[in-house]
């Protein structure tokens, strides 16, 4: 373990609000397509720029991953994560060739807005999300104590920060908007510490309006959407 004596250990469970955030937005992905009426031009360019979003927002966080924790994991726990790192990286790779299928398909149907594009995008998210999930929770399981255990505060902030850094500051605010959606106050405040101070003081009340906007649009454009306008 190299840190220095009484440094401060991470405190990862904000990434259980990522992680709620995911599973919700992913979630609705399925209905949420299926919901634009044929040729709505308008409407499809909305909700497939969101399926593109969260494409990015999952490929951010799983590439910062690779990058800041399972090196840091491997070098002072090999024992305890190897193999547990190793399953993780086999479900990476499934679920980032379904998130490329996801783009593509996403793509191709916002330049047609035709049914069948629509419905090939809805089955490949539909398609997605077991693997999602049981990814999310063996993480939440398993890999965040060692986190807890195994890197500092600093190292578990330049993470989260590495992930903010591969989006435009207006998605950052988004998606803090997003993850702050039905938080509690407990975990609001859990995420309050892992992200810049700057892009909290900003980010809260800006990026809860961005999100409440992005879902009435999103309400707007699909019939199904379940989201809530307002």
């Amino acid at each position: 373990m190299h840190t220095e004596k009484y440094e401060k250990m991470a405190d990862s469970r904000d990434m259980i609000g990522a992680h709620d955030a995911m599973r919700r937005e992913f979630g609705a992905l399925p209905e949420l397509i299926a919901g634009v009426p044929t040729g709505d031009a308008h409407g499809t360019d909305v909700v497939a720029g969101h399926v593109l979003l969260m494409v990015d927002f999952l490929h951010a966080h799983h590439t910062s991953e690779d990058d800041h924790v399972w090196p840091r994991l491997r070098e002072r726990c090999p024992d305890d994560v190897g193999p547990l790192i190793e399953t993780m990286d086999q479900q990476h790779a499934p679920i980032e060739d379904e998130l490329k299928a996801l783009a593509a398909s996403g793509r191709r149907w916002q330049a047609t807005a035709d049914a069948s594009d629509r419905d090939a995008v809805a089955a490949v998210a539909e398609r997605l999300l077991p693997a999602l999930y049981e990814h999310l929770a063996l993480k939440e399981e398993q890999i965040l104590p060692l986190i807890d255990r195994h890197l500092t505060e600093h190292e578990w902030k330049t993470t989260v920060e590495a992930s903010l850094n591969k989006v435009s500051f207006a998605r950052r605010l988004l998606m803090l908007g997003m993850a702050l959606h039905g938080a509690s106050e407990e975990q609001a405040q859990l995420l309050r510490a892992a992200v810049p101070a700057v892009v909290w003081h900003a980010g809260r009340p800006l990026g809860t309006r961005l999100y409440r906007t992005h879902r009435d649009r999103l309400a707007s454009a699909s019939r199904d959407s379940g989201f809530s306008t307002g």
